[in-house]
């Protein structure tokens, strides 16, 4: 019997120390799952300037280092992989070099799709490296959850059961298996056709908001997006700003304009009050934590502010 071919793509910039644990534990897993499936390890090497393609050139010879000349950014990095993957392989694995594997991850993976015939796009339960449980799929966006969330209704018990959040944060959402309209692209496990026919990540997204873009063009091509608890992966979540304020002022920026980009795209006709209504949503905000005292958080909505 033909074994499978699984291509795991990964992204890295300037996190040598936290890549080089991603790709221990990838190796791990694919070790474990190589009587079923052979696989390739892309990472897609975004122009670090902290020695990781040295790094992993010396310690991870096995990998596939594909320098991409530039900070590409997640949604065109992914891509730029995608490109350079074996096209006979029928699965692709896109993976954040801050998401740490288990052993049985790929087989999981792997057997999930071979199994349920209804589900073309998987993610898995994620959690912290404390342990923490982390919120990681849910319903897509529209005009009305997203002023909810911007406006923090969708936090206040009553009013928030109106909603269907397209964040969802209680924990019982991920006790069982459930299709969603997205998955967190710290872990995207899917056939390759979606990815090809959809063409990948929209490439003017540069980080935060386009693993959910994506997954509404792959449901609208009739693809099938699930969510499993069955296993789980350390997802460190925002490594790349190494706790620098600035870094994750940028970052909170970019999940805002991110979603009203989505909403561009999706609900044009409807930005006339969308947009006045984030922008006052943001104003509030950036009152409250200058109340607060809270710099990074003032930073990140004037930024939001200036590129609305």
């Amino acid at each position: 019997m033909k074994k499978l071919g699984i291509s795991v793509i990964i992204v890295s910039w300037n996190t040598k120390d936290i890549t080089d644990k991603c790709l221990s534990q990838m190796k791990k897993a694919v070790e474990f799952v190589k009587d079923k499936a052979n696989v390739e390890v892309i990472v897609v090497e975004n122009a670090s300037e902290d020695g990781t393609p040295e790094m992993i050139a010396k310690k991870h010879p096995w990998v596939k280092l594909m320098p991409s000349g530039a900070d590409l950014g997640y949604g065109k990095g992914n891509n730029f992989g995608f490109k350079k993957s074996d096209p006979k392989n029928k699965y692709i694995l896109l993976l954040n070099n801050d998401a740490y594997v288990e052993r049985e991850t790929l087989a999981n993976s792997l057997e999930y799709l071979e199994q349920n015939d209804g589900c073309d796009v998987m993610g898995c339960r994620l959690h912290f490296e404390d342990g923490r449980f982390q919120p990681s799929a849910g319903y897509l966006p529209t005009p009305m959850t997203v002023w909810s969330w911007i406006w923090g209704l969708e936090g206040i018990p009553l009013i928030g059961k109106l909603f269907s959040p397209f964040h969802p944060k209680d924990p019982e959402f991920f006790e069982k298996d459930r299709k969603v309209g997205w998955v967190m692209g710290a872990f995207l496990f899917m056939k390759r056709e979606v990815y090809a026919k959809t063409k990948g990540f929209d490439e003017n997204f540069f980080l935060y908001g386009e693993e959910v873009e994506w997954c509404r063009r792959a449901k609208e091509a009739g693809y099938n997006i699930c969510y499993t608890p069955n296993f789980s992966v350390t997802h460190l979540d925002k490594s790349s700003a190494k706790g620098d304020p600035k870094e994750l002022a940028k970052i909170f920026r970019r999940e805002i304009l991110g979603i009203i980009y989505y909403m561009k795209i999706n609900y044009k006709s409807q930005m006339w009050w969308i947009l006045p209504m984030t922008k006052l949503g943001v104003t509030l905000r950036l009152m409250i934590f200058s109340l607060l005292g809270n710099t990074m958080r003032q930073d990140a909505y004037k930024q939001t502010l200036e590129g609305l």
